[in-house]
């Protein structure tokens, strides 16, 4: 038998050998913790937690999060409830949506007055708290209404919600034509997802300009959008680029670089 051979059968061995103390360890730390024996359950779910074991994220989540056997920290358990709720884990899921809703409520608390008073930012993101349920019940056209107000004052990122929000009829009726007149407003004041957007129209035909042109001018709008850092975009950049013969890809390079110059350098 090779020496290779036999270092992996003593690795596979030794592998295990550990994995019921590595059980011991997890059922012990949850014993510990159980009966609120949180100074004994400490060092075995820090050290759970450190590879990545789920329950012991969020044990120790609960652990920082309420103060118990450690200085209270929201953020960190925050942080450990996030790394447990990626692994698919229940408890760790609803902890973290606990947390941040009530975050959200907070927030939602100095928000809501700013944007009755007018504040733009403020009405844009209390439009996202509708649409998304951040704080509150989801309401589809209250979103709508909040952005619209602060797109109607000029505020750009509100304009790309607008036009998100008539692409995907959120709170309004689907309409393409709308969709691509506010991502328009929002892609020429350089706004990167807005040039996604207003990308993607183009490039499943739901554009203007609906004709063989479509590509070229989705190329354009993608090219810019990944050149202020959309990572997405420049994937589909690439894709976009093989669908083109050498006479369209020679316009949509031109059309890109012209979009660069007046939506993109302008406001970096």
């Amino acid at each position: 038998m090779s020496k290779k051979v036999l270092l992996a059968a003593a690795g596979l061995l030794l592998s295990l050998h550990n994995a019921p103390l590595l059980a011991a360890d997890l059922g012990k730390a949850t014993r510990a913790f159980e009966k609120q024996d949180y100074s004994a359950a400490l060092g075995e779910l820090e050290s759970l937690s450190r590879e990545g074991n789920p329950d012991a994220l969020n044990m120790l989540g609960q652990m920082y999060e309420n103060g118990w056997g450690v200085a209270e920290d929201p953020a960190r358990a925050m942080e450990l409830y996030k790394r447990g709720a990626n692994q698919g884990h229940l408890d760790s899921v609803n902890n973290l949506r606990r947390m941040k809703n009530i975050e959200y409520r907070k927030e939602l608390e100095e928000v809501e007055p700013r944007a009755k008073e007018g504040d733009a930012q403020a009405q844009n993101r209390l439009g996202e708290m509708y649409e998304f349920g951040y704080g509150v019940d989801r309401n589809a056209l209250e979103a709508y209404n909040w952005y619209r107000r602060a797109a109607d004052q000029g505020l750009v990122s509100a304009m790309h919600n607008i036009g998100r929000c008539y692409n995907f009829g959120t709170g309004v009726e689907q309409n393409y034509a709308e969709a691509e007149r506010w991502y328009r407003r929002a892609a020429e004041q350089g706004h990167m997802d807005a040039m996604f957007f207003l990308g993607t129209l183009y490039s499943n035909h739901h554009g203007s300009d609906d004709s063989a042109d479509a590509d070229v001018i989705a190329y354009a709008w993608m090219h810019n959008s990944a050149q202020l850092g959309n990572v997405t975009a420049a994937a589909i950049e690439k894709r976009l680029l093989m669908k083109l013969d050498p006479t369209q890809t020679t316009a949509a390079e031109t059309l890109a670089a012209d979009y660069l110059s007046k939506y993109v350098t302008p406001f970096k």
